[in-house]
């Protein structure tokens, strides 16, 4: 797990001593994933040889082609959430850009920001808020990148009002042979930041897509992101003391509405008509076990108040309406919102449950309680979810989610959850959606890999009844990619011809070869 000869030398000369590292204490910590302890036995097999810490997009460059001379791995990462960040590999090296934390403009007339690696969105947004501009925040909490979210998926909790995934504008991109590629209008000289799109070949899709490369072709140093208008306060509006806060807006520009629905296809049917009048900010249905513990200041009142709230937490949709014009906006979206939650059977809740899922208003402007979510069982996340498209394609997803994670938790590896809530977010009035079953586990081998292959059957069982999968990652383009025009095997092409030497994080946006074929010596 060490670099070639002479290869730690000319990298500390590049970013000094201070900037490189190959102590086993910090690289240890660079090889840990939270997500699943399935994956320890392997980031303890190849823990990275060095960390380094670019102060520029001169030096990510010098790293990239230092990494290419000398024949040693690198990737490039933001704020380590998710797997891709973990070495498959030895003679790796983690491109970490803490230093990378500048937001280098923002303007307020054209509504963008121009941002490092490293900038949070609670950074930006505290920003933005003076001058009465703001961002979608992804619901994994405000503390991650922006960068690397927006080329994610740049998702957030405001997409129903601002759209999904059409947050990025011009960028710098280091290709995996050291060269800088300027997309957007800032490929045009002095065409600035503005544009993502621009004139003739667009490129913005190799660096998003559905999910983006996840560093697997080269690094992003600079990133101009689309601003919208945010009618509220220039200071974010927070009140108590952790772990007491809560978010309160000026009552007269924000309200929240917690709609209880007798089924869950009458919460996607107000979802969409709410969507076809325009009216909302930010429309969600919540999940129980997710809102419940937001609201817990730990995990004992969790479990105390979890197996009642179970009975009284399901079909129940948030919508936020924000006065973006003058409060009159607010007084007329809420006479339109009234009529549908009549028209479709639904009820607002009692006090006792407005007080928890209060908190998610404030949490779709700035989620600042992802953090409890960890709290319950020690690890969480969403068992298939995401299938991207239609309402009633949400509807169909469920229907295929919830057996799994049934029989998952009736043999003791998940936490139960009768309430079958999913998490459904809005996208672009109404337009699109996601569904996002959250589950809880231990944090150990058997129930990590319950949850994995979990996982990878609500994909093939998707694309067996001709639908869009969950979110698939890394190898998982193997098993969509054929049902889905051959995609993989274009971006492998891609892959090889920009990464020849395939280091850019080795396995993705896909691996070489595909590790769910059967051996050769069982297709003879």
């Amino acid at each position: 797990m060490s670099l070639p000869k002479g290869a730690y030398q000319v990298l500390e000369d590049v970013l000094g001593p201070e900037n490189i590292s190959d102590d086993p204490a910090i690289t240890t910590a660079y090889s840990y994933m939270w997500l699943l302890y399935i994956t320890h036995a392997q980031s303890g097999k190849y823990r990275p040889a060095a960390v380094v810490l670019p102060s520029s997009t001169e030096e990510v460059q010098a790293i990239i082609r230092i990494a290419n001379r000398y024949g040693f791995n690198y990737i490039p990462v933001g704020s380590n959430l998710l797997p891709p960040t973990i070495p498959v590999r030895p003679d790796t090296i983690i491109i970490d850009p803490k230093r990378m934390n500048r937001i280098l403009e923002i303007d307020e007339k054209n509504m963008y920001a121009v941002v490092e690696p490293y900038v949070s969105y609670a950074q930006l947004q505290a920003e933005t808020h003076k001058i009465g501009l703001t961002i979608t925040t992804p619901e994994a909490g405000s503390q991650v990148s922006v960068v690397a979210n927006n080329m994610f998926q740049g998702m957030g909790g405001m997409a129903h009002k601002f759209g999904y995934n059409r947050g990025i504008l011009g960028v710098d991109w280091i290709l995996p042979n050291g060269d800088l590629l300027k997309i957007g209008s800032r490929g045009v000289p002095n065409g600035g930041w503005f544009w993502g799109d621009c004139a003739g070949l667009n490129l913005k899709g190799l660096v998003r897509a559905d999910t983006g490369h996840c560093g697997g072709l080269g690094m992003v140093t600079t990133m101009a992101v689309k601003l919208f208008p945010y009618p509220g306060p220039r200071i974010f509006p927070c009140e108590g003391a952790n772990p007491n806060f809560v978010a309160k807006f000026p009552e007269d520009r924000f309200k929240i509405f917690l709609i209880d629905f007798p089924t869950k296809r009458k919460v996607c049917d107000a979802m969409y008509d709410i969507g076809h009048c325009e009216i909302g900010a930010a429309v969600h249905a919540e999940g129980a076990n997710w809102m419940l513990a937001s609201d817990c200041a730990s995990v004992e009142e969790f479990w105390e108040r979890w197996p009642d709230f179970q009975k009284k937490w399901k079909n129940i949709l948030a919508v936020t309406i924000a006065g973006f014009s003058s409060p009159r906006q607010v007084e007329y979206e809420e006479k339109v919102l009234m009529e549908i939650i009549k028209e479709h059977g639904g009820k607002l809740v009692d006090e006792e449950l407005y007080k928890v899922g209060y908190n998610a208003m404030g949490e779709a402007f700035r989620t600042g309680l992802s953090n409890r979510l960890y709290r319950p069982a020690g690890d969480f996340f969403v068992m298939g979810g995401f299938g991207f498209d239609s309402l009633d394609h949400t509807l169909k997803s469920s229907e295929i989610f919830w057996p799994i994670i049934e029989d998952a938790y009736k043999r003791g590896l998940f936490v139960e959850d009768t309430t079958k809530s999913d998490w459904i977010n809005s996208y672009q009035m109404g337009h699109f959606s996601e569904v996002e079953p959250i589950v809880y586990f231990e944090h150990d081998l058997k129930a990590g890999e319950a949850f994995l292959l979990g996982y990878i059957k609500t994909i093939t069982d998707a694309l067996a009844k001709k639908m869009h999968p969950s979110w698939p990652l890394g190898a998982m383009n193997y098993i969509t990619g054929p049902a889905m025009c051959n995609y993989h095997e274009l971006v492998l092409g891609l892959k090889k011809l920009l990464d020849p030497r395939m280091t850019s994080n080795p396995g993705y946006p896909l691996p070489e070869t595909n590790p769910f074929a059967p051996p050769p010596e069982q297709e003879k």
